[in-house]
């Protein structure tokens, strides 16, 4: 009796085990697919490498669009010159012009899960808040960084789920 018992405790475990692998895999895929990387690049040097994580994409519980777009930048800039990314001149838009309500710079003990896990180790980390947009720019989403000599560059968030269903029709 005691056997099965055992038995049966452990073979729970196991299949909270691979729920718990499925439900994480799924929140690392959702992460990936929510973050695009962009450089500045002047005379065949690096400037900057910008790595940025749509944060309401990611996670709509906690970003929901109804307080505002939500991002986590992670920046590497090439010149150590000990100032921060603002510092040196980079700004940060939305395409249709508008700044940041509210950039808050993070130590690398204060990013959590998957942030601290994608993390550059070199890099300067940011919660970047723009106001709620309406879906229109939801739906076409880009993030500008700019920076007045070095140009500037685009990452695009605007993009349609894939509908996993409608994928397996076609093949």
């Amino acid at each position: 009796m005691l056997r099965t018992f055992f038995f049966a405790f452990a073979l729970f475990f196991v299949g909270c085990g691979s729920h718990l692998g499925v439900t994480f895999k799924q929140q690392e895929e959702s992460y990936i697919q929510a973050t695009r990387k962009t450089e500045l690049i002047v005379a065949d040097r690096v400037q900057i490498v910008l790595i940025a994580t749509h944060l309401n994409a990611f996670n709509a519980q906690d970003y929901p669009h109804q307080k505002g777009e939500f991002f986590f930048i992670d920046a590497y800039q090439s010149r150590q010159n000990g100032k921060t990314l603002f510092e040196n001149g980079y700004t940060l838009s939305l395409e249709n012009g508008e700044k940041p309500l509210k950039i808050t710079q993070l130590s690398r003990e204060e990013l959590q899960d998957f942030m601290q896990e994608n993390a550059t180790k070199w890099g300067e980390y940011y919660l970047v808040e723009f106001a709620p947009q309406n879906q229109f720019v939801q739906n076409s989403l880009q993030l500008f960084i700019t920076h007045k000599e070095y140009g500037s560059n685009f990452l695009k968030f605007g993009f349609k789920a894939l509908n996993k269903e409608s994928l397996r029709d076609k093949n």
